[in-house]
Order: C-alpha cells, then structure tokens, then sequence
C-alpha cells in the first residue's frame, strides 16, 4: 500500500495553499491500495473505496478540478476529452486537456464520467503522451520543431493499439508563455526589438538570453490526471528523462518509453532535436 497525506502527496507533486485547501474542504486522504484508490477520513474512520467517489471528486482530493467531459470526434475517431486544471488556479478559456482513447463507444455510455474514470483503471502499460502546448507547431504545422508531428503520432500510436491517454498541458514555450516566447522566437532569427542583430541563437541560447531557464515545465498535474484514472503503469511517449523522474517522484509507475518520429523531420527541427540530446534527451531515432 502507499498513500499521500495532505503534506506528503503536496511534497512531492505541486505544494499550493489552494490545492491543500481543496484537500480540507474534501476531508478525505487518497490512498493507494494496490491500484484502487481509497478515500480515509481526517478523523481516521474506516476507509470506504473511492468507487463511492465520482471522476470530481476523485480528482478534487487530488488538487485537480474538473471543468467537463465530452465526447470528441478526431479524424473519425471518438475520443473522451476532460477539460481540468489545478483547484484555485483557473486557466481561464484555456484548461489543460486529456484525451482518452479506449474502446469503449462513448456515445452509448448512461454516465459519462464514470465510463472515462473506469476506463483505464488499473490498466498496465498505458500509453501516455503528456504534451505541452506548442501552438506554432500543433495548430500550424512549423518545421522550426516536431511537436505537431509528436503530437499527431501519438494519436495514431494510441488508436492502433486501442487505448491510451494524451495529456495536453498549458506550458507553452516550456513553460515561460506564448508572449515570451515569440520573442525567444525572433532571437532565433537574428531579430531584437525587430532589429537585425549580429546573430542567431540556438532555442536554449534564446530562453537563457531572455533570463529564463532552458525548461520551465513540471508534470506534476498530470501525474495527478492518471492517479484520478487509476493507470497502474505507463509506457510513455518520451526521450525527456526528466518528464520520467518527475512522474516517478509523484509515485507513477513508468515502465518503458518510446520514441515516435517521421522520416520528414526539418533540418531547423533536428538542430532543436540535437540541442536536447546533448542535455540528456535519449532517443531511439
């Protein structure tokens, strides 16, 4: 068995004030016993199983709040999307996203949420890309990365083998913000304040410039996502090992990681590629 209190489960995987008041007002400690999450009282009375508890609730004693649930039809092809975001961090029209894949048909389900919570509930060796926004390379389609590639890939992985859950995170430009990085984006080109400089920075050269760090990006709200869906195990769609160390500290069970790549990659896309194996990406490509 191994549980998160209210102090050990914030230690680990995002401590704010709010996701700890949340944790108050649910009165309720999640424990993992076995992959079946448990739901213990402050006042220490017997536990009850959280299959008492709906996808909400679940996710509320995880710090997670729950915006909806929908049915998503993508290529011909039905997807659950869960609309959520941190508990008293609104992302306003922008939440973070999960798209499940399963081969349940969706449309017939009576109850929604409880179909998506159970679909992969204690499920070993889930497929899981957690993808963070690149709205230049998912929506438009640019060679400067393969994000867009990841991304479709991804989905494609998951409908071949019938199951699996993407991630979308709101961690646009790893993490600093669109605004902040079109302006790492211009470095790249040689431009400052729109003038033409001496020179073009690499993409870690431009955050590094600008005063940020490499990558400011964290999981921990995603490790959150698949404990609230009871994944027992992943297979994650990665080369990032930090992305792996960050989920196993929040107590999710990586058990391998795959690469996914085209043979079109841009030659601007495989510079960016050779930034990250030189800090430590591992890749199969």
């Amino acid at each position: 068995m191994s549980s998160y209190s209210d102090t050990e489960q914030y230690r680990d995987c995002g401590d704010t004030p709010a996701a700890r008041a949340d944790l108050r007002q649910h009165t309720v400690t999640v424990v993992f016993q076995g992959h079946s999450p448990v739901a213990q009282s402050d006042a220490g009375q017997p536990a009850k199983y959280v299959g008492s508890m709906d996808l909400s609730q679940v996710m509320g004693a995880l710090g997670l709040s729950l915006i909806s649930v929908t049915p998503v039809e993508i290529q011909k092809r039905l997807w659950a999307c869960i609309g959520f975001e941190e508990a008293g961090e609104s992302l306003g029209d922008h939440p973070h996203l999960a798209m499940v894949y399963s081969d349940k048909d969706w449309l017939t389900q009576q109850n929604l949420h409880a179909a998506v919570q159970g679909a992969l509930k204690g499920r070993r060796r889930v497929m899981v890309r957690i993808h963070s926004e690149c709205i230049l390379g998912d929506a438009f389609g640019s060679s400067m990365c393969d994000c867009g590639d990841q991304l479709r890939l991804s989905m494609d992985e998951m409908e071949s083998k019938r199951e699996g859950i993407l991630i979308y995170l709101r961690q646009e430009g790893r993490g600093i913000g669109l605004r902040n990085k079109l302006d790492c984006l211009a470095l790249q080109y040689g431009f400052d304040q729109g003038v033409k400089g001496h020179r073009r920075y690499s993409s870690d050269e431009a955050n590094v410039a600008m005063g940020f760090d490499v990558d400011h990006r964290h999981y921990d709200v995603a490790a959150r996502l698949m404990q609230a869906l009871g994944i027992a195990s992943t297979q994650l769609i990665t080369g990032n090992p930090k992305k792996i160390a960050d989920l196993e500290a929040c107590g999710i069970k990586v058990e391998g990681a795959l690469d996914l790549w085209t043979q079109g990659t841009s030659p601007r896309a495989m510079e960016e590629i050779q930034e990250k194996i030189s800090r430590g990406y591992i890749y199969q490509r």
